[in-house]
């Protein structure tokens, strides 16, 4: 481990693994390019400004929905700016909740933030294709839609 870098060993559950996961997945086709943790950490460091603008019970809902402590363990290997942009979201929503929460939870928002983020823009996309679909195939006299 450089200096420059942290170390974590986190007993995760499996909800969270799956939450990970489903995390890497979208990174990965979002940049076309197989992703990691420590990758999707480094590119959400500026997440900060964003949990802080975020509706605070839907994040505590998402951590009582979602444990974060189970049988699963990862390792993860992060930069200093990973490591302190975890430690912050960890720090506001500890002071946030009145909470003592750990990297683990802060860990599970910036996923959740993350995924949400992602779903919201394929959403708007679709509405938008749905939009322009009837602009662009032109529609039989005999069908119901005309």
């Amino acid at each position: 481990m450089s200096a420059d870098s942290r170390g974590y060993t986190l007993d995760i559950s499996e909800h969270l693994f799956r939450l990970t996961t489903e995390s890497l997945r979208l990174r990965s086709n979002e940049t076309k390019s197989y992703q990691t943790l420590e990758s999707l950490l480094h590119a959400r460091t500026a997440s900060i400004s964003r949990i802080q603008g975020r509706d605070m019970s839907t994040l505590k809902e998402h951590l009582v929905a979602i444990p974060t402590e189970g049988d699963i363990r990862i390792e993860l290997q992060i930069s200093e700016t990973s490591a302190d942009c975890l430690d912050q979201v960890k720090e506001l929503l500890s002071k946030e909740f009145e909470a003592s929460l750990t990297v683990g939870d802060a860990l599970s928002v910036l996923l959740f933030d993350y995924v949400v983020e992602q779903k919201a823009a394929r959403v708007l996309e679709k509405l938008d294709l749905e939009r322009l679909i009837p602009e662009r195939i032109e529609i039989p006299p005999s069908s119901p839609r005309h």
